[in-house]
């Protein structure tokens, strides 16, 4: 499956390891689940038929420079010379330099200092340029901040009343210093490459690429949008005055990374120079091949080939929203799936529902192009979370054909059909058509997943509203619905997700819903997947938020079951699901709970949930407890 870590993963370098053939990757986990912070290396195993490189499972590397929880700093670079492997750090005013000592360990060697870098350091890169000088390339901010003014508390928007943002898309420069091969000193002064502090906005990462025959030589940058921008190498003027070109699909189309982050290394086969890419972020890693160049000297690169790993677990790209349905109508349930990046995936299960076997995934496609809903610039938390589709899909047979369609919301607080107009067996999505209430797009908070069930005659769908409270709204037409009201529990009062600490903007929504009869007793109760703070159902008592203050982790899945029909639906407070009596945490970001039909569903549906690692976890139904607020 695709090589993934966690929600987001940053490779760092390669060196040749494990084989001549193509270098072992290492990668850097900074966030997510305890287990999977850290250093790691990930050892080449093999060549797919395909050409996609198969990788090991990852093993932990330390590091001079770990903290308490494993990681070292970000600001870290492999640089292999030779056979001899480094790990590089850089700060503002000091250079670290560590070597591999062949037992998944750096040791230190040197620490120097370093003068004339002025800006706050995105990321930098090293290369060799002749017998006894290294370069040191640095991509730096310009050092705006990117957050407006705000305070604890404040439900204004991050733009203005005429749509513009408020804080600072802050430019970048790129500069270079040359280091003496054996001391690892600065033995030049700090030059700037490029011609201003404007090379692209948000920068991420650079390197330094160059072919084996020095005829593709330069410096490749990346933004967190996946803008990939070239400045070529100049020796003695530093390219001064020199503006980035795009890097290019071919000699008119722009090529720019699929996903956020953008995290950037250069790469090789077979120790052939390091012309090819690696960039991962949150998503998984994939690879580009250096193509050649255009007619103004722009590299060309292919489309991105995923990075697999050997006997890896299912992947479904970070923050992972599953559907378990019958999608192409052969009798076996599969997995459909939204992801951060905004795609949705299909999982073919070539097993059965008892024993299932899933494929590897499949971009599915939406009038006639692959789905990537994205908000653009405007969203909740800023313009540079422009590539953060959160695609949250409810799969269903919305306009009663007996196809199964897709709702869908995310980054775009909108909820919109795509309706099937294929077959039971090749189904075939129209482009999203927004849903309305009154002539007005059905209006929410962000990123959540909304639950939907027919009763009698006509679908129902809970989104969250813009109190971020439960709220039911009944189907008109394919296009249309009408407001029902919010749900309440027993004791009347509205059923709320976030918390009374005053959190900022993106805290809001985020709930992953889904109706499903748990207990058994003919009525549809209501799943409910959140972030670690949220508090349903009211600011001042809810779970997860109330356990959480304690320290008491867990996954965060709520039930609410129904107490009142299914045409009046009244919920018990939720209880909080455990595995085995005991607390299951899952990651702080998004847990997507599905009640599905695979396995031995003798005591009822059982669950997979997605998690931010882009992982899904299956639980039977049997070993689910519950936990309660005050318990």
């Amino acid at each position: 499956m695709s090589f993934g870590l966690t929600y987001s993963n940053l490779p760092r370098g390669f060196a040749y390891i494990s084989s001549d053939a193509y270098p072992d990757l290492f990668v850097l986990v900074t966030r997510g689940l305890r287990e999977a912070l850290g250093f790691w290396r990930c050892a080449y195993d093999a060549t797919a038929e395909d050409g996609s490189l198969i990788y090991r499972a990852p093993e932990r590397v330390t590091t001079p420079w770990d903290q308490k929880n494993g990681v070292p700093p970000s600001q870290i670079r492999i640089f292999q010379d030779g056979d001899a492997v480094y790990l590089l750090r850089l700060r503002a005013k000091l250079l670290y330099v560590a070597r591999w000592n062949g037992e998944n360990a750096f040791e230190e060697i040197a620490v120097n200092e370093l003068q004339g870098i002025d800006y706050p350091i995105a990321s930098f890169d090293c290369i060799r340029r002749n017998k006894r000088d290294l370069e040191l390339a640095i991509l730096c901010h310009d050092g705006q901040s990117y957050r407006p003014e705000t305070f604890k508390g404040d439900r204004q928007s991050y733009y203005d009343g005429a749509g513009i943002y408020r804080g600072a898309l802050h430019g970048s420069g790129l500069f270079r210093m040359t280091i003496d091969a054996g001391t690892w000193r600065q033995i030049s002064d700090v030059e700037q490459v490029g011609r201003d502090m404007n090379l692209v906005i948000g920068a991420s990462e650079v390197a330094c690429v160059r072919s084996e025959d020095g005829s593709y030589d330069g410096y490749l940058f990346t933004n967190r949008l996946g803008s990939m921008k070239f400045i070529p190498y100049r020796k003695g003027s530093a390219s001064e005055g020199l503006a980035p070109c795009h890097v290019m699909q071919d000699e008119k189309r722009v090529r720019v990374h699929t996903a956020y982050s953008s995290r950037l290394i250069p790469f090789s086969a077979d120790r052939a120079g390091r012309r090819d890419l690696i960039i991962g972020g949150e998503s998984a890693m994939y690879r580009y091949r250096f193509l050649g160049q255009t007619s103004t000297g722009a590299p060309i690169y292919s489309d991105p080939e995923p990075i697999l790993q050997r006997n890896a677990p299912l992947y479904g790209g970070s923050l992972t929203v599953p559907n378990v349905v019958d999608w192409d109508g052969d009798g076996a349930l599969d997995i459909v799936a939204g992801n951060s990046e905004g795609r949705l995936l299909f999982f073919k299960n070539r097993g059965t529902n008892l024993e299932p076997d899933f494929d590897r995934s499949k971009e599915l496609w939406a009038g006639g192009r692959p789905i990537l809903l994205r908000p653009g610039y405007h969203v909740v938390q800023g313009p540079f979370e422009a590539s953060w589709g959160y695609l949250c899909p409810t799969v269903c047979d919305w306009n009663g054909d007996g196809l199964l369609d897709v709702v869908v919301s995310g980054s775009r607080a909108k909820f919109e059909v795509m309706l099937n107009r294929g077959t039971r067996e090749k189904p075939e999505l129209d482009a999203p058509v927004a849903l309305s209430v009154d002539n007005l797009e059905l209006y929410g908070t962000w990123r959540v997943r909304p639950a939907i069930a027919k009763i009698g005659d006509r679908n129902v769908i809970v989104i969250m509203d813009s109190d971020n409270a439960l709220h039911l709204y009944r189907q008109v037409d394919d296009f249309h619905v009408e407001d029902a009201g919010k749900l309440r529990l027993t004791d009347g009062s509205p059923i709320s997700g976030h918390n009374d600490a005053q959190e900022p903007l993106g805290q809001m929504g985020r709930g992953k819903l889904r109706f499903v009869d748990w207990n058994g007793d003919g009525k549809l109760d209501l799943l409910i997947g959140s972030i670690k703070r949220s508090s349903y159902p009211s600011p001042e008592r809810g779970l997860p938020y109330t356990r959480f203050k304690k320290k008491q982790v867990g996954m965060q899945v709520l039930l609410l079951l129904n107490v009142g029909t299914n045409e009046r639906m009244v919920f018990k407070e939720p209880v909080q699901f455990q595995i085995d009596g005991k607390d299951f945490p899952l990651g702080a970001h998004s847990n997507a709970p599905e009640p599905c039909l695979l396995g031995d569903t003798s005591n009822g549906p059982n669950l997979l949930v997605g998690c931010e690692s882009g992982k899904y976890f299956f639980f039977e139904h049997d070993r689910i407890t519950t936990v309660g607020i005050d318990d």
